[in-house]
């Protein structure tokens, strides 16, 4: 199973903002402090087979976990909009609770990271 948060990718992301750990946080923090926001978007989109919408929100989420090295939040909204993809709605509908249980112990995760 791959792990929550590379922390190599974080210390990347750290180095791209000028090693500036107090941005770096801030990056972290605003990416918790919306996660509801869109996760309730995703799950609002899906429920009305907005499709258009369910994909921006799988892209901003699969591109922010990307940037901070949540590999496997990353992948299962990559498994879940590949799944978007195919138009299985239902498919889709099935792996939200995945998606909720892997971004819960992401959020943790980086909750922890920038407490250190």
């Amino acid at each position: 199973m791959s792990p929550l948060v590379d922390p190599g990718t974080l210390q990347r992301l750290r180095s791209d903002l000028g090693g500036d750990v107090a941005v770096e946080n801030r990056f972290v923090k605003d990416f918790l402090a919306l996660w509801h926001k869109r996760e309730l978007r995703l799950r609002t989109a899906l429920a009305s087979a907005d499709l258009e919408d369910a994909e921006i929100v799988l892209l901003s989420i699969r591109s922010s976990s990307t940037m901070l090295g949540a590999v496997r939040l990353e992948n299962t909204a990559g498994h879940l909009h590949r799944t978007l993809k195919a138009q299985d709605l239902p498919g889709c509908r099935q792996q939200l609770p995945l998606l909720s249980v892997v971004a819960a112990d992401t959020c943790l995760a980086l909750s922890r990271y920038i407490a250190r």
